[in-house]
């Protein structure tokens, strides 16, 4: 941990995020630091948001909200460990409010589709304007959701030409999409049970169900379709 981390971290108590009245709390969470730099600055510079922590792969978010509890949590869906789908569903399952303002470089549909069935609040795509960041972060403090132009009329599309939004992906268990983003960024049988703290039998086993699920035939099937779901960048 640097100094201005070290620093950053004094600043926060142990039981949640240090905000003055009537300003929204926001925790950062990308795996570039260079890309937190630039998300805290755009946003600190607002006088009714204070950035008070950020996070750098998809476990640490998790820690972060319990920690520091936020108002509104700022995700990268490309994550590692836990990718941001895997965390917005998460999240989902805790106690209190948490707003989830999605931020990708993606709009292709099962992306969109995926953001959405899994409760997301906001989606930004990483091509756009600064600043809207900044009003899909105040969107959602007020209840309401924000989406990017071209995922707003991709949307519109979906809905005009009455898509249907299933996917064998939302068959998979919790435990089989985090085997599944693993597999996909590259562990092994033995380094996935030893992070997951099971056996390799049972990784094996989620291996062997998740084959069958998504009809793949080998492991690189498996990288292929954890890519276009966004558990992966390609």
């Amino acid at each position: 941990m640097d100094d201005a981390t070290k620093t950053r971290a004094k600043l926060i108590p142990a039981g949640g995020c240090d905000t003055k009245d009537g300003m929204t709390s926001v925790l950062i969470a990308d795996d570039h630091e260079i890309v937190r730099e630039g998300l805290r600055r755009l946003l600190d510079r607002e006088p009714d948001l204070e950035v008070c922590g950020e996070a750098g792969d998809g476990r640490e978010v998790l820690e972060k909200i319990e920690q520091m509890r936020p108002d509104v949590v700022v995700l990268d869906i490309n994550m590692p460990l836990l990718a941001g789908f895997e965390v917005l569903e998460r999240v989902r399952a805790l106690p209190g409010d948490v707003k989830v303002v999605l931020l990708s470089m993606h709009s292709d549909p099962p992306y969109v589709r995926n953001a959405i069935s899994l409760g997301a609040d906001a989606y930004v795509v990483k091509n756009t304007r600064a600043d809207e960041v900044i009003a899909a972060v105040r969107a959602v403090v007020r209840g309401d959701s924000y989406f990017s132009p071209p995922i707003a009329r991709l949307i519109a599309q979906e809905l005009r030409g009455n898509a249907r939004a299933g996917s064998s992906f939302f068959e998979l268990s919790t435990r089989e999409r985090e085997v599944l983003q693993l597999i996909a960024e590259g562990y092994s049988a033995k380094e996935i049970a030893s992070d997951l703290h099971v056996s390799v039998k049972t990784v094996e086993s989620h291996r062997t169900s998740l084959m069958r699920k998504l009809g793949a035939r080998k492991a690189t099937d498996l990288v292929r379709h954890a890519v276009r779901r966004g558990f992966v960048s390609p």
